[in-house]
């Protein structure tokens, strides 16, 4: 089994909390981080960039393994 390891870096912008489930917000994220059906994905690590204007800013840092030997089909995220 060859795995692949990497790690991405996404910003998160929010305006409003009233309106913001950070939970979800992450989970989408996540979601939409898949190149393969079959790749894991996990907050590694969730960074305050502090408040610009009227937006809290954030960090996330995801963890992505593939099986390169059983990466399944691609993610159509559109």
């Amino acid at each position: 089994m060859k795995i692949k390891k990497s790690q991405k870096f996404v910003q998160l912008d929010v305006r409003n909390w009233d309106n913001t489930e950070l939970v979800e917000s992450l989970s989408e994220i996540c979601g939409t981080s898949k190149e393969y059906e079959n790749d894991e994905v996990e907050v590694h690590q969730v960074v305050d960039l502090g408040k610009l204007k009227n937006e809290w800013r954030y960090l996330i840092i995801l963890n992505i393994s593939q099986d390169l030997d059983n990466l399944g089909a691609p993610v159509d995220h559109y």
